[in-house]
């Protein structure tokens, strides 16, 4: 026996997936080692962790680890902090984080650039006013005239082209990217 509509669940949303910055330097076009993931990794977890300490867990010198800290600080995905060492005088101790403001403002452009994109394909597929139902191509205003409105490849007569699911996707996907770019700009507030 089911239950009436009003007395089933809903299915609750998915929630919107958070992306790692591995994920959003792959996206970005920015590549990194297995070690430099391992690195990023760490850091996600901790906030301003001692270079010493990213060393200790990664199995690895300081040197080693510092150039692994330095190439990620030169694509722009960390920052460091320079203390004072208290126990050892004119020693400083360098605390690493990810640059998330950074990192925020590459998926900016990365989105920005979609969205773009988007808009083009969006004012190219509507520029077609009329489509042949047989063989499924698409003609401007201009060409349609041209062949007397008949489809120069099958013959058929050409119809006025309605609104195609891939301008709607593509409306969907401009709108979903704006709202992305608003909710970047928000958290930068």
């Amino acid at each position: 026996m089911t239950k009436p509509k009003s007395a089933q669940k809903a299915k609750p949303k998915p929630a919107a997936q958070k992306l790692d910055t591995i994920t959003i330097m792959q996206k970005i076009g920015l590549f990194v080692e297995e070690q430099t993931q391992q690195v990023i990794k760490l850091l996600e977890r901790q906030k301003a962790t001692p270079e010493e300490k990213i060393a200790a867990a990664m199995g690895l010198k300081v040197n080693a680890t510092r150039r692994l800290l330095y190439d990620l600080m030169e694509k722009g995905v960390t920052k460091y902090e320079k203390k004072k060492d208290k126990k050892k005088k004119w020693w400083y101790i360098y605390f690493w984080s990810l640059d998330t403001e950074r990192i925020s403002g590459f998926v900016k452009a990365f989105k920005l650039k979609e969205l773009e994109k988007k808009r083009k394909l969006l004012e190219e597929e509507k520029k077609y006013e009329f489509e042949c139902k047989t063989c499924e191509k698409k003609f401007l205003h201009e060409d349609a005239l041209e062949s007397d409105y008949l489809c120069p490849q099958c013959g058929s007569a050409l119809e006025q082209a309605r609104t195609s699911s891939t301008i709607r996707k593509l409306e969907i996907e401009i709108r979903r990217l704006e709202g992305e770019i608003l909710r970047i700009d928000q958290a930068k507030q």
